[in-house]
């Protein structure tokens, strides 16, 4: 019988449960510190962004351009090719020559604004960003948050074009100050205001947050259909122009830019009325003005550009501001084959668009199909490029460090039938220019309707300049544009094509006519290659756009296309690829523009066409 083997027995001494206790709890304590950081990683990311002045994130900022870069024309941008000349108003006197004594410079786009916020026509002096801050995105939709009912003035109602909001972080001494509820001041905070001019005849100031009246509106009587904007340095200066004229006294048509106090919201100064200096009978200001320096810039629908040093103050302390502006400095140009009529001969006179700057140079286009580039300090206009038919669309810049240039972008209606494609449709021309010389890089076109009186067909939207993951692309939206596919049926579905196929693949999705020699007319969007002009994507539907493409980054640069239509729709789109992502109505036409201020989008409806509501002001939450 075998041994049986008996078994060792282990005695545990007490030192040894001291050890496996002290293990056990350092693997507590480490668990633990993991679960604290993992938590607070998640809820870093899940935050709001806090506002910073970078309007959209890039990568490390380049180094500003030499200041040595000036305007040196190409022999393609003489202004005496197209009989251009221009007359300087100065203390009231028509001169030749002038040189300003406070010298105007624009800074890059970042720089323009002191305060957080949208504060004038594509935020900057760039025009380049419609939205403020970044954007944090998970679920990819759009959400109403809420909204504001409006009126009419007449057969005006609600908000047009360009009709973009303002959205300002007002920090609480200067709310403090101004005539807002109590309420905000009491809360001792910075108030995020949203400031909306009608074209009920009332500018409106609302919380961004809330949708609450955060003061009386005021009352002016005038249809307001532009961008209103607010001093640069946050000063509570409000300068608005009025887009419709009102017969004066003396029969002639007459508007106005006004200037109030956001401390009391009384008038303090205003200009224009029926400037006998303008070239053209109509008067308006549908353009958004800026300012450098203390010195205000703004083009008038009569073809006037017109500068003044503002002499303004500010005291917080005081709670007072003011202003008292010097005598206008006023340039108005002529040119071949225009008019002083509207819709008389091929061009006329005006700005609709708003004027952009870069250092002391600012790049205006017009109802004549022309785009200048003037200095501002000498008021001389340096070169004018043929945009070929009018042109409402407001020229983006874009800082070139590689190439040590500006480019500007352009988009122009058509208000004029083309032979080729027969009576009533004539093609829209997208350009890349360089902004030293007016040298025309590449250009692109596109068939649309002439349209008629009330509509033309073409690019009056502003086109989005891309940032951070699509750096690579510009972004056009279009109305009343013959669609590719001959059909409206197939809305939102994008077209995508390779850069090396572009000349190909944009001839073998042209449009053709049907048998009686008629498009198929509808909304466009196309993100074309910045360095070639060449199709990246496309989109097409039924709905037509007059609203600008707004494009929102998350932290990361990925980029959202957010774009209203006048079937009274906001869609939410991959910047990147055209895909659609999400939708929401908003029950009537969108003419305007948005302004968004983080997560939070802001725009006005027509209260006509779309699904039949009334005019509203709206906030809407991109998630």
């Amino acid at each position: 019988m075998a041994k049986r083997r008996k078994k060792k027995r282990f005695r545990m001494q007490p030192r040894f449960f001291l050890v496996m206790v002290a293990i056990l709890g350092a693997i507590i304590l480490i668990l633990l510190l993991v679960k604290k950081v993992g938590k607070d990683s998640e809820e870093a990311l899940l935050a709001t962004p806090v506002p910073t002045a970078t309007l959209a994130p890039t990568a490390t900022p380049k180094p500003a351009l030499p200041e040595d870069v000036t305007v040196t024309r190409a022999d393609s941008a003489n202004p005496s090719a197209y009989g251009f000349k221009g007359t300087i108003s100065f203390n009231g006197n028509d001169v030749s020559s002038y040189s300003r004594e406070n010298k105007i410079f624009f800074g890059r786009n970042i720089e323009y604004a002191s305060i957080p916020g949208v504060l004038t026509f594509g935020g900057n002096n760039y025009r380049d960003s419609f939205a403020y801050g970044t954007a944090s995105i998970s679920e990819k939709r759009l959400r109403q948050q809420w909204a504001k009912t409006i009126g009419s003035l007449g057969t005006w109602s609600g908000t047009g074009w360009t009709g973009q909001p303002l959205i300002v972080q007002w920090p609480a001494e200067t709310v403090a100050v101004m005539n807002v509820a109590q309420s905000y001041k009491d809360a001792n905070a910075p108030l995020t205001e949203v400031i909306y001019p009608a074209m009920d005849g009332y500018i409106y100031f609302l919380d961004l947050n809330t949708g609450a009246a955060t003061r009386d509106p005021i009352t002016t009587g005038i249809v307001q259909k532009g961008t209103a904007c607010v001093d640069p340095r946050g000063y509570p200066l409000l300068f608005v122009g009025q887009g419709i004229a009102v017969e004066n006294d003396e029969g002639n048509n007459s508007a106005y830019v006004r200037v109030y106090s956001l401390i009391t919201g009384e008038e303090i100064y205003k200009f224009g009325g029926f400037d006998w200096f303008s070239r053209r009978k109509w008067q308006a200001y549908d353009g958004s003005p800026m300012i450098s320096n203390d010195t205000i810039v703004y083009g008038g629908e009569n073809g006037v550009l017109y500068t003044s040093k503002l002499n303004a103050t500010f005291d917080a302390a005081a709670g007072t501001v003011t202003i008292d502006p010097e005598r206008l400095v006023k340039m108005r140009y002529e040119g071949t084959g225009y008019s002083r009529e509207d819709m008389t001969g091929s061009r006329w006179y005006g700005m609709e668009s708003s004027v952009a700057a870069f250092r002391n140079y600012a790049y205006m286009t017009d109802n004549g199909g022309r785009l200048q580039c003037v200095d501002l300090n000498t008021m001389q206009i340096k070169f004018v490029v043929d945009l070929t038919d009018e042109t409402d669309s407001t020229p983006v810049i874009e800082e070139s460090y590689d190439d040590n240039t500006i480019y500007l972008y352009t988009g122009s209606q058509v208000r004029s039938s083309n032979g080729n494609l027969g009576d009533g449709y004539g093609y829209s021309y997208q350009r890349k220019i360089n902004g030293l010389t007016g040298a025309v890089v590449w250009e692109q076109k596109w068939p649309c309707s002439i349209g008629d009186a009330n509509a033309s067909g073409g690019i009056v939207s502003t086109p989005h300049v891309g940032k951070g993951r699509i750096s690579n692309l510009v972004i056009y939206s279009f109305s009343l544009a013959a669609l590719s596919n001959g059909s409206a049926a197939a809305a939102d579905t994008p077209t995508p094509e390779t850069t090396d196929e572009a000349a190909a693949s944009t001839a073998a999705v042209m449009p053709q006519p049907d048998a009686n020699g008629a498009y198929t007319l509808g909304g466009r969007i196309v993100a074309l290659d910045k360095s070639t002009g060449a199709v990246v994507w496309s989109i097409e539907q039924s709905n037509d756009y007059w609203s600008s493409p707004v494009v929102v980054y998350d932290e990361q640069g990925k980029a959202y296309l957010i774009q209203c239509d006048r079937g009274g729709y906001v869609t939410l789109y991959d910047a990147s690829t055209g895909d659609k992502l999400n939708s929401i109505d908003l029950g009537s036409r969108i003419d305007s523009t948005p302004a968004v201020f983080n997560n939070m989008l802001v725009v006005g409806t027509r209260g006509k066409g779309g699904s039949g509501k009334a005019s509203v002001i709206v906030c809407v939450k991109i998630s």
